[in-house]
């Protein structure tokens, strides 16, 4: 037989489900609990304390009482069945009173301000209690959604009653509430908030280096070192010779000068960056990372838009020369490596085996310098 305690645990676990019928205007009242049969090994003298509980338990519930004769204990009067009888009941039982008034509220706010959330109550409205305090201003950004799903503006500038910060810090609340709202426009293809609910985003930048100087002067490019949005960059009418991408800011600071080439600060994004580079396809392409899951996914990813790119340092013989200076590395099935070369896979095979990582600014730069300069100009 179930305990008060007892009870009131398995009354708030039917709370979600109790919050998304009152949504949907579906009653689950009454409520029954079912209480069970006492077992015949209990204590009689804490069973009898718990009846007493219940029977002087404020209404918050209806008891069904029975007179019954057992064969241990003999004639008792026992519950044999408990109620709730409304959602007001249940909520007082469980000190949620207040709570389900705002969330009758938010409901309202909701159904007024932007009805097309209604198909998201059906499995979700329990979540609005999680958000109780930021629901006004949730739906506020829904409504304008709904009358706009195509904002092409910034985040920070969409014309709503909110904080400047505010998207950004309940993104996932509202990327929940907006894929409903904005459906079949949600662009599905998109990795960010704002790309996916058809805002702008900054371009990403592509910081480049150009290590021969007299390249820089045939491409009449005014500086060295600088970054620009990659759109302009893949715009560039360019006939560089060789293009070397790295991954690691300080190697990419220290390349050497090298002749007829151009230095790539990849940052983990060289694809995404790069792919638009219609110019790369008459250049040497040279990739250099680390040997771990995610570089070579990087390298096989860049070679699948790229196929002519060659890796330097990220082949068998480079794993067992530096395998001393390997580190703990992170596995990620989701990384692909459909085109890489033998001795690429077959480094990748002893990387992933720890998992290890050889970083490429753990290799001694002297060293690695020289099988850099070497491969870019033989």
């Amino acid at each position: 037989m179930l305990t008060r305690e007892e009870i009131l645990r398995v009354a708030a676990r039917k709370w979600p489900s109790v919050l998304r019928g009152e949504a949907m205007g579906q009653s689950l009242f009454p409520m029954r609990i079912p209480f069970g049969r006492p077992l015949p090994t209990a204590d009689f003298a804490v069973l009898r304390k718990d009846i007493e509980q219940l029977a002087a338990t404020p209404s918050f519930w209806q008891i069904t009482w029975e007179e019954m004769k057992t064969r241990k204990w003999g004639r008792q009067r026992l519950p044999v069945k408990l109620e709730f009888a409304s959602i007001e009941n249940l909520a007082q039982a469980l000190g949620r009173s207040d709570e389900l008034q705002s969330f009758r509220v938010a409901l309202l706010q909701a159904r007024t301000h932007c009805p097309a959330l209604k198909p998201w109550f059906r499995d979700c409205a329990h979540h609005i209690v999680q958000h109780l305090g930021e629901w006004e201003r949730l739906v506020a950004v829904c409504a304008y959604f709904q009358a706009n799903p195509r904002p092409r503006c910034y985040i920070r500038q969409l014309p709503v009653p909110v904080d400047t910060k505010f998207v950004e810090e309940n993104a996932g609340i509202l990327r929940e509430l907006l894929d409903v709202v904005v459906g079949d426009q949600v662009d599905p293809t998109a990795t960010s908030f704002a790309e996916r609910f058809n805002l702008l985003v900054e371009p990403a930048q592509v910081r480049f280096r150009f290590l021969d100087d007299a390249l820089r002067e045939a491409t009449a490019w005014p500086v060295i070192d600088c970054s620009i949005p990659a759109p302009s960059f893949a715009e560039q009418q360019w006939n560089i010779p060789r293009l070397l991408v790295v991954e690691n800011r300080d190697v990419f600071l220290s390349l050497p000068c090298i002749a007829d080439t151009l230095a790539v600060f990849g940052a983990g994004k060289a694809l995404s960056v790069l792919k638009p580079c219609r110019w790369m396809q008459h250049a040497q392409v040279v990739y250099w990372g680390d040997c771990d899951e995610a570089g070579y996914g990087i390298l096989s990813a860049l070679r699948s838009a790229f196929p002519h790119v060659r890796s330097v340092l990220m082949d068998e013989a480079a794993w067992h020369r530096w395998k001393h200076l390997v580190s703990s590395g992170r596995r990620d099935p989701s990384v692909r490596h459909d085109h890489l070369t033998e001795t690429e896979r077959a480094a990748l095979k002893l990387a992933v085996a720890g998992p290890w990582m050889l970083e490429q600014e753990k290799i001694p730069w002297a060293e690695a310098a020289a099988v850099v300069r070497a491969a870019l100009t033989n």
